[in-house]
């Protein structure tokens, strides 16, 4: 666990995607088989990779695309709803994961559009407190986990209400503490090691609690939280290796 920790420190977040895509690439067929499934590479393994994230916890990850049971679960949300797709649509993607940006490429009616503060690691740099786009520039806007990194989040909610089309949707998704009501934030905290001691994970800025959907209805959103995963079948989220713990926050410029 601290060699994982003291790589991470040592590795900058922009190489970390590219260097497991590689790994990815050499290893995938090591875990070719028929038990689970990855819905958004439509792989087949015999089990996902083992994956342990920053705060210490094990994730399924697959060995192909590098999804996350997070990322499945988003997924399985919007092919749901296609209308959320359907259409000539300009969308924004922030932070963009690479299992979701493949999955969006492949949909010929989205102009796409990644952005993330390195350059290196989307198709353009962007500051999301500071958007450099006009009012109403995208159509549907998808931010996953990426607010609790950010040290004025309600900044970035009001770039991201502002940059949104009328009756335009986001997908905002954030690491949750369901036992907390409020959300906790310190901003004295600058130590990366008291960070993760305090937050959970050093890069972290703050933990949300249950109010995370009021914080987003205070810049103008329109919030629906979709607990649908609890009325997924057990067998689909078991092969899909889903995150039952994943409620989908989805809002719109009404």
């Amino acid at each position: 666990m601290r060699g994982k920790r003291a790589l991470r420190e040592v590795v900058p977040h922009s190489r970390r995607a590219g260097i497991r895509r590689l790994y990815n690439r050499v290893t995938w067929r090591l875990y070719v088989g028929r038990r689970v499934a990855c819905n958004c590479c439509g792989g087949r393994f015999w089990r996902f990779q083992s994956w342990t994230d920053a705060s210490g916890e094990s994730r399924q990850m697959c060995p192909r695309c590098g999804s996350l049971g997070r990322h499945r679960t988003d997924w399985l949300f919007l092919t749901k709803h296609p209308e959320l797709l359907a259409g000539p649509k300009r969308l924004l993607h922030v932070a963009p994961e690479d299992c979701l940006e493949r999955c969006l490429r492949r949909i010929p009616t989205i102009s796409y559009l990644s952005a993330d503060y390195d350059a290196r690691t989307a198709m353009e740099r962007m500051d999301i407190t500071d958007i450099r786009y006009p009012d109403g520039s995208f159509d549907a806007i998808i931010c996953n986990h990426v607010l609790e990194h950010v040290t004025d989040d309600m900044r970035a909610l009001r770039e991201l209400f502002r940059v949104l089309r009328h009756q335009g949707w986001a997908l905002l998704q954030a690491p949750i503490d369901e036992t907390r009501a409020k959300t906790f934030e310190d901003p004295s905290v600058t130590d990366p090691r008291e960070r993760e001691r305090i937050f959970g994970q050093y890069d972290h800025v703050r933990i949300y609690g249950r109010d995370y959907a009021e914080r987003l209805s205070e810049v103008g959103f329109s919030v629906a939280r979709d607990d649908f995963i609890r009325s997924v079948a057990q067998d689909v989220i078991d092969r899909y290796g889903l995150d039952q713990r994943e409620s989908v926050y989805l809002v719109r410029k009404a």
